[in-house]
């Protein structure tokens, strides 16, 4: 691998006071427009048209609007899950205090779907508190009377 060596300080000092001025340096600088010419184009085929001859697509056609978002799929729920649920809403104000293991899986697959939401914790029993979630709410509303 080869080793690049520094210069001395003299000679970049010579470099700086060597460049050209302004007005010698100003002849020298062309336009970049007027030194881009467009390059002949190749023999094309006479039964397909060049790239000028083909017509450009208009600034005003319109461009694809983003899709209206869908809506969630309905969530589905047992008929145990459906009781409970009413049972949270029909629960005193401070929320639905669960006291059986039992229930705890039925909470937990509430709580992942989002229609139950966790409250605080009772200071004397040491459980949290349920209250239904506003998606639990519109779920219940959608719901054919029993």
């Amino acid at each position: 691998m080869a080793v690049k060596k520094s210069k001395p300080a003299e000679a970049t000092a010579k470099k700086a006071s060597a460049t050209p001025t302004p007005s010698a340096a100003a002849p020298a600088a062309k336009p970049k427009k007027a030194a881009a010419k467009p390059k002949a184009a190749p023999a094309v085929a006479s039964d397909t048209a060049s790239k000028a001859e083909t017509p450009k697509a208009t600034a005003s056609a319109p461009k694809k609007a983003a899709a209206p978002k869908k809506a969630a799929a309905p969530v589905k729920l047992t008929d145990r899950q459906v009781e409970f649920l009413k049972q949270i809403k029909g629960a005193a104000d401070p929320g639905f205090m669960t006291v059986k293991k039992v229930e705890m899986n039925t909470i937990t697959i509430l709580l992942d779907k989002k229609l139950i939401k966790k409250g605080p914790k009772d200071k004397a029993s040491g459980s949290f508190r349920y209250t239904v979630s506003k998606a639990g709410e519109k779920h219940l509303s959608t719901l054919p009377p029993a």
